[in-house]
């Protein structure tokens, strides 16, 4: 199934074909001009949605076909605050429209408490729930296009740029100027000369510190409980700087359970303990 928007044309190019009807011919020409122009800016944006399906199969047979990533986004659309949040500050922004549109399916599953959906729809997206063991929203899932497990994250603060780079990083895409990108096309220049290839040493790699994570404490009600990790407070959907020895992390707290909680740590997805 796929979300679809009725196009229109704006009110202002029939109201200035109708003012034009008794000016000049030059009026009349510069206002039709306008007209288009300013139907064609809108139509543009428009063109810049996100189309969002709520059929896994479709999607992955979709992502096949295209060599793309799907994206599957858990949420509560009409009760979620941070789910509301997430879709204002990067899904709805035609910054991202231009990333996802180039790389990823995207995918709805929605768990909404003030509308109904169809038992159907409603006894998938709950069977996807459990697959992917979710627990709090919004989460993201993340699959290859041959529909194997790429990543999980969540809210993250910074807009449709930082959110891009972070699946990025996930994903393995590679880099999108997400500003070129929203401007339009230029004339093909001619080919540049190409420069020598130079050797360049691979840099040692950097160990990691994910195994200095530690969670120190889970308080609260189920519905509201917090984590401490380290030195930071998180809820579920939080996303922090973590100071660990000489370096920070940056941990996205994807579900709190009962002595653990599920994490993202630099894309990284793990669980971490509580130590009695």
């Amino acid at each position: 199934m796929v979300s679809l928007r009725k196009t229109t044309v704006p009110l202002a190019s029939v109201l200035y074909l109708d003012n034009a009807i008794m000016e000049s011919p030059s009026n009349i020409m510069k206002r039709l001009i306008l007209s288009f122009a300013f139907t064609c800016a809108t139509l543009s944006v428009m063109g810049a949605e996100l189309e969002w399906l709520t059929d896994l199969p479709a999607a992955k047979a979709k992502a096949q076909r295209e060599n793309k990533f799907v994206l599957l986004d858990f949420t509560g659309s009409d009760w979620c605050g941070w789910c509301m949040k997430l879709k204002k500050e990067v899904f709805d922004q035609p910054e991202f429209a231009a990333f996802a549109n180039a790389n990823l399916i995207m995918v709805e599953v929605d768990f909404p408490r003030h509308t109904s959906l169809a038992p159907a729809q409603q006894q998938a997206n709950e069977r996807l729930a459990r697959t992917y063991n979710i627990e709090g929203y919004p989460t993201i899932i993340l699959l290859k296009p041959n529909g194997q497990f790429a990543g999980q994250t969540g809210y993250l603060a910074g807009g449709p740029k930082a959110y891009a780079a972070n699946l990025e990083k996930i994903t393995g895409l590679k880099h999108m100027d997400l500003a070129a990108a929203a401007k339009p096309a230029e004339p093909d220049q001619p080919e540049a000369p190409r420069k020598p290839v130079v050797f360049v040493p691979v840099a040692p790699a950097v160990p990691n510190h994910y195994d200095a994570l530690a969670l120190k404490g889970i308080s609260g009600p189920k519905d509201r409980r917090l984590a401490i990790i380290n030195n930071e407070t998180f809820m579920v959907g939080d996303t922090a700087k973590v100071r660990v020895q000489d370096t920070r992390i940056e941990v996205v707290c994807q579900g709190i359970r009962e002595d653990s909680v599920l994490i993202t740590a630099d894309g990284k997805q793990m669980e971490l303990k509580l130590k009695h």
